[in-house]
C-alpha cells in the first residue's frame, strides 16, 4: 500500500530499517544477488537528460562523462538524503559529490577554439578561479552563485591527501554541495545560452 501520511510513513521507515539490517546481518559481506535490495527508481535523472543541460562545445564524450557525473551525484544524493549515514561515511560520501561537482565545474569553463589570451580558453593557463570570475562578469551567474562555486573550488582543492595538514573529521557539509550544484545548473544553462547565440565576445 502506498504511503498516505506521516504515521505511515514513520511505521514504514522503521519496518524497512529493520529488514535491511536484518539482511546484512545474515548476508555479511558475502556477494549475494539474492540479498540485493531495489534502488528506487526515478532518483536517478537520465543520461539523456542531463546531456541536454550540457553546453555544445564540449565533445561528445565530454558530455556523456558530465552526464554520468550528475547521475553519481544523483546516487550520492539519496544515500546522504534518505539514510542515517553519519560520521566518516558521510563526510565522505559529501566529499564524493564535492570532487564531483568540481570536475564538472572545470569541463564547462574550458572553451575550445577561443584565442589563447582569453582566460575562458581551453589554451588559456588560468585556472578555474579566474575563470569563474570571467563567469561572474558576464553575468552568467549571480554573485551568490559565484561564491557558492569558488568555495566549493576551495573545498575541492583539499582533495590531495599528501597535502592533508589537518583532519577532515566535520570539515564538509550538506550546503557544500546543494548551493554550488544551484549554481552549477545556472552557469550550465548560461553557458549553453552562451555557446548556441554564436558565443559572443
Amino acid at each position: 500500500m502506498p504511503i498516505s501520511n506521516d504515521q505511515e510513513l514513520t511505521k514504514a521507515v522503521a519496518q524497512a530499517s529493520v529488514l535491511v539490517q536484518d539482511i546484512q546481518n545474515y548476508c555479511s559481506r558475502k556477494l549475494r544477488d539474492d540479498s540485493k535490495i531495489n534502488f528506487p527508481r526515478g532518483v536517478i535523472g537520465t543520461a539523456d537528460s542531463y546531456r541536454e543541460k550540457c553546453p555544445g562545445y564540449l565533445t561528445a564524450d565530454q558530455i556523456s562523462s558530465c552526464a554520468y557525473g550528475f547521475m553519481f551525484i544523483d546516487v550520492l544524493w539519496w544515500l546522504l538524503s534518505r539514510t542515517d549515514l553519519v560520521s566518516v561515511g558521510r563526510q565522505m560520501g559529501i566529499k564524493s559529490a564535492i570532487i564531483t561537482i568540481g570536475m564538472l565545474l572545470e569541463a564547462a569553463l574550458w572553451v575550445p577554439d577561443l584565442p589563447k589570451d582569453n582566460v575562458l580558453s581551453k589554451k588559456s593557463g588560468a585556472g578555474v578561479k579566474p575563470r569563474l570570475k570571467v563567469a561572474k562578469e558576464r553575468g552568467w551567474i549571480s554573485v551568490d552563485q559565484y561564491t557558492a562555486l569558488d568555495g566549493l573550488w576551495d573545498h575541492r582543492n583539499n582533495v590531495h591527501i599528501k597535502f592533508l595538514e589537518n583532519s577532515e573529521r566535520d570539515l564538509y557539509k550538506v550546503e557544500h554541495v546543494n548551493a554550488p550544484l544551484d549554481a552549477l545548473h545556472a552557469l550550465l544553462a548560461s553557458l549553453k545560452d552562451w555557446h548556441t547565440a554564436g558565443r559572443p565576445a
